[in-house]
């Protein structure tokens, strides 16, 4: 069963390349959330959205200062980033944005934290400690992005979008 799964999974993210359509991204998307969403107790709408506003849902997706690259293959995308790395540059990258700050901290191979699975589960984590920090609410959804302490304007604008995604999503249904 696990094997068939897996099976399953792996032509599902082949699916989410960068020319599917944002309804086939967003339905790989879902089934990459599932999983890690059940084990840490997230709700699957909120990381549904929060992807949607971070990557598009797209799999491969990097953000270097700002500016957004759109690499065709898991292979481009690990070359890009690694040369950010490199270069010691602030970058996010993969479905759920995962910045380089917390691949640095943990020293997480490229190669993993752009497979989707992976990156769909490390960004998961990552919201589950925020929302263990400041409970289920706006402040932990602004904090997966930005830290209020530094900027509360941005915060507060990125979890306004993200509630946005999550009204789009249940709309769309």
């Amino acid at each position: 069963m696990a094997a068939l799964s897996l099976l399953i999974l792996a032509c599902c993210v082949q699916q989410a390349r960068a020319t599917a359509s944002p309804d086939e991204r967003r339905q790989v998307a879902g089934m990459l959330l599932q999983g890690p969403c059940d084990e840490y107790g997230v709700p699957k709408i909120l990381a549904l959205a929060i992807a949607k506003q971070e990557s598009g849902w797209h799999p491969w997706i990097i953000n270097i200062a700002g500016k957004d690259v759109r690499p065709q293959s898991k292979a481009e995308a690990v070359r890009v980033a690694r040369a950010a790395l490199r270069a010691g540059k602030s970058f996010d990258v993969g479905l759920m944005q995962i910045n380089s700050y917390w691949i640095r901290k943990h020293g997480w191979p490229l190669e993993q934290v752009l497979d989707p699975a992976n990156n769909a589960k490390i960004g998961v984590w990552i919201l589950a400690q925020e929302i263990r920090r400041h409970g289920l609410n706006w402040k932990a959804v602004a904090y997966y992005h930005t830290p209020l302490h530094k900027n509360p304007a941005r915060g507060r604008a990125y979890a306004r979008a993200v509630a946005r995604h999550i009204n789009d999503i249940r709309n769309s249904r």
